[in-house]
C-alpha cells in the first residue's frame, strides 16, 4: 500500500506522524511526504485556525483513503497498534528523541483540551523506549512531566545515566515544584529553556514562590527560565490585556522571562507579544515606551 503524509502546520517534527510512518513501514507499506499515487493519506493539523486548509487538502486525493488527525480537527487518537511504536525518526531532519512518558493531566483548566483529548494523568511510555541513540538530546510532551514525582526521577535518571540533554516543551507546573525536583532540573543539560505556565494572575504567589526555589537552587533564571503567559482568555478585552501585562512586568522584575501566548487576538496583545517574546525588547525597553 502507498500511503502519503500531510503536514499541514507543525512546529517541530511531529510525533503522530512519525509514528504512523513507523508502523506502516513495519508491514511492508511505502510511506511518506511525496508518495504518488497514494492508497491512504493522513493530514495532521495542530492549529483549529488551519482546520479548512486540512480538509481542503485531503480533496487532492479522491480515490484515497483520507483520515483526518491532530487537534486542529478532531480529539482522535491513533490506532492502538501505532500507540507506543517507536517513531520514524528519518521522516524528518530529526535532531533529538522525542515522545511522552506521561499523558493527560493532573489539572482541568478551562482553556485546555488536555483532559478532554487524553483524559486523567497516567504513566505512558519510559524514555529509554523512544530514545534513539542517534541523538544525544531528547524531548518530551508531556502536559505535566513531573506530576509523579518519582516517574520523573526514574525518566531523568535515565537521561543523566546517559548524558544526554532534555527539554519539556510544555509548560511546566510551579505550583507542583519543589526544592528536590528544581534541584534535578538543575542536574539535567537542557536542550533549551525551561518553560513553565504563569496562565492566571491568581498564580501569582505560587509563581514568585517558584522563581525563588528556583534561584536558590542556581538557576539564573534571566538566561534560562521563561513563563508562558495566556493572554486574552476568554476575550480579548482590555483587562484580559492589563492582567497580561502585570504578569510580563512581575516577571521581568523577578528578572525572568515572559512569552506571551494569544488565546484570543487583539491588536494589543499582538503588540504586548511582539515586545515580550522578544528578549532584546523584553528587557531594555518598557513596554509603554514601545512604538509598534
Amino acid at each position: 500500500m502507498n500511503v502519503r503524509l500531510v503536514d499541514i502546520d507543525s512546529k517541530i517534527p511531529n510525533l503522530a506522524l512519525m509514528q504512523i510512518s513507523a508502523y506502516h513501514k513495519s508491514v511492508g507499506d511505502t510511506v511518506g511526504f511525496d508518495v504518488e499515487f497514494p492508497d491512504k493519506v493522513y493530514v495532521s493539523c495542530i492549529f483549529s485556525k488551519n482546520r479548512e486548509q486540512a480538509l481542503g487538502a485531503g480533496t487532492f486525493y479522491p480515490d484515497a483513503e483520507i483520515v483526518f488527525g491532530g487537534s486542529g480537527i478532531n480529539n482522535d487518537w491513533l490506532p492502538e497498534t501505532m500507540w507506543k511504536i517507536k517513531p520514524d525518526y528519518d521522516l524528518y531532519p530529526s535532531e533529538y528523541s522525542l515522545g511522552y512518558t506521561t499523558r493527560g493531566c493532573v489539572r482541568n483548566c478551562p482553556f485546555c483540551i488536555v483532559r478532554e483529548k487524553e483524559g486523567t494523568f497516567k504513566k505512558w511510555q519510559h524514555i529509554r523506549e523512544f530514545h534513539d541513540p542517534r541523538f544525544k538530546s531528547v524531548v518530551v510532551l508531556d502536559n505535566n512531566v513531573y506530576a509523579n514525582k518519582d516517574w520523573f526521577f526514574e525518566n531523568t535518571d535515565y537521561v543523566l545515566e546517559n548524558k544526554l540533554k532534555f527539554n519539556a516543551i510544555q509548560g511546566m507546573d510551579i505550583r507542583l515544584l519543589t526544592e528536590e525536583i528544581a534541584v534535578r532540573l538543575k542536574e539535567l543539560k537542557w536542550h533549551g529553556n525551561l518553560h513553565f505556565a504563569f496562565d492566571d494572575v491568581k498564580l501569582e504567589t505560587d509563581v514568585l514562590k517558584g522563581i525563588e526555589i528556583l534561584k536558590q537552587v542556581g538557576f539564573k533564571t534571566k538566561n534560562y527560565v521563561q513563563f508562558y503567559v495566556l493572554a486574552g482568555y476568554p476575550t480579548a478585552d482590555d483587562a484580559a490585556f492589563d492582567d497580561a501585562l502585570y504578569r510580563c512586568n512581575l516577571l521581568k522584575e523577578n528578572h525572568v522571562n515572559a512569552f506571551v501566548m494569544k488565546y484570543a487576538p487583539s491588536k494589543k496583545l499582538n503588540a504586548l507579544a511582539r515586545w515580550a517574546n522578544r528578549k532584546w525588547l523584553f528587557w531594555n525597553i518598557p513596554f509603554e515606551s514601545y512604538k509598534r
